[in-house]
C-alpha cells in the first residue's frame, strides 16, 4: 500500500538518478550479463544449449531498444513500439530461464538431484 507514496518520494530523497537514461542502460546491461551467467551454468549441467538462443534473441531486442532507438531528448510521446519490443525481449529472457530450470529438474544428474532434495536425517 505504501509503494505509490514511496515512489513519489524518491526524487525528494535524492534517488532521482534511478530515472536517468544512463542508469537504465547500466541496469539493462547488468541484467543481461547476470541472465547469461545463470543460463551458462545451467547449460553446463543439462547440456541443452538451445536456451541460449532464446536468451540471445531477447537480449538482442532489449539491447537494440535501449541502445539503438532514438535518444530520450528527441522523444515527445510514449513509443508503444519500444514498449512492445522491451516486453517481448524480457519475456524471451524469462522464458529461457523457465526452460533452463525445467531442464535442470529433468536432468537426473547427481548435482541437480542434490539441489532438489532436502537433506533429511
Amino acid at each position: 500500500m505504501c509503494m505509490p507514496v514511496l515512489i513519489g518520494l524518491l526524487p525528494a530523497i535524492g534517488l532521482s538518478f534511478l530515472a536517468s537514461n544512463k542508469f537504465e542502460h547500466i541496469a539493462c546491461a547488468t541484467m543481461i550479463l547476470l541472465a547469461a551467467a545463470c543460463l551458462w551454468f545451467g547449460c553446463r549441467i543439462h547440456r541443452r544449449w538451445g536456451v541460449l538462443v532464446l536468451l540471445a534473441a531477447g537480449a538482442a531486442l532489449v539491447l537494440y531498444t535501449q541502445f539503438g532507438g532514438p535518444s530520450e531528448q528527441k522523444e515527445t510521446q510514449t513509443d508503444w513500439h519500444e514498449a512492445a519490443a522491451m516486453a517481448i525481449g524480457g519475456s524471451l529472457i524469462a522464458l529461457s530461464h523457465w526452460i533452463n530450470l525445467r531442464l535442470r529438474r529433468r536432468c537426473g544428474c547427481q548435482e541437480c538431484c542434490n539441489h532438489r532434495k532436502p537433506n533429511t536425517p
